[in-house]
């Protein structure tokens, strides 16, 4: 695991729909659930992690570890997809 490089970063930040939080809309969103492939602001994280990990299993984008299948899930997702 390692931190999501700057090229994922951008390519899952280009995703559709990724550049607004899935849940209420803010702009430039830095948490995201590997479970459905979305990004969200930090005050809607804290909704996904009260879920529990077996439902939303959530990241920072920025600071947390990254497996390369997690990246692959984010890339096959995006927020107007799920």
């Amino acid at each position: 695991m390692s931190q999501m490089k700057a090229n994922d970063l951008k390519e899952v930040k280009a995703i559709p729909g990724n550049d607004k939080c899935c849940d209420c809309g803010m702009k430039h969103p830095q948490w995201a659930s590997v479970s459905f492939g979305n990004v969200f602001c930090l005050e809607c994280s804290g909704v996904h992690r009260s879920l529990g990990v077996h439902i939303s299993f959530v990241r920072s984008i920025a600071m947390d570890s990254w497996t390369p299948q997690q990246l692959v899930l984010m890339k096959k997702g995006g927020n107007d997809t799920c």
